[in-house]
């Protein structure tokens, strides 16, 4: 079929709509709106997993989906942080110190990622995506105002899956792609050096 996509691009695809919703869920915070805010978020974070999930579905890896899904990834973090801290300013108050925690150790870890590989690291672990997962859940009873436990909890996650990717930037002599956990990452050291 003439002008069919193919299948293999389908996760590129899905990062890259990712970025090109940044611009409406910007456009939504400044404007008030928390219920479009909210739905675009959410499908932004929707597609972060359903990406990945068809990328090895299709066996669609490459050096590039990785850095176009780890891009969208930074995108929406950063929008969605400004876009919280305009439509809930008193929730992102309290919650700031969390916040701050959990973003502390996100860039670390890309900053040891640029020192060690002079590139950020794309591993993708299993935790990072446990992560990214609960993250989206957990801010639903935040910001209707029932529980920030949830949230907390997942910061939590995010603190310990950030420290398990420096661990990993310190084992592997490369980045090269995604590494499950640590475990997988020593496993492929002892591996090489045998």
């Amino acid at each position: 079929m003439a002008g069919a996509v193919n299948r293999k691009s389908w996760p590129n695809l899905l990062s890259a709509g990712r970025i090109a919703l940044m611009p409406a869920l910007l456009t939504a915070a400044l404007l008030g709106s928390r219920g479009w805010f909210v739905v675009l978020l959410v499908s932004s974070l929707a597609t972060d997993l359903l990406d990945g999930f068809l990328a090895r579905r299709l066996d669609a890896f490459s050096d590039f989906g990785r850095k176009l899904d780890s891009a969208a990834d930074y995108l929406t973090l950063t929008t969605g942080l400004a876009g919280i801290a305009l439509l809930w300013p008193e929730i992102m108050r309290r919650e700031l110190p969390w916040v701050i925690s959990g973003l502390v150790v996100f860039f670390a870890v890309m900053v040891l990622g640029v020192l060690r590989f002079g590139v950020a690291p794309c591993h993708h672990t299993w935790a990072v995506k446990v992560g990214t997962a609960g993250c989206a859940l957990a801010l639903m009873p935040l910001l209707a105002g029932w529980s920030a436990t949830p949230f907390h909890v997942m910061m939590v996650v995010q603190i310990l899956a950030g420290l398990e990717g420096a661990a990993i930037i310190l084992l592997v002599p490369e980045t090269r792609g995604e590494v499950a956990t640590l475990w997988h990452a020593w496993r492929g050291r002892r591996q090489r050096r045998q």
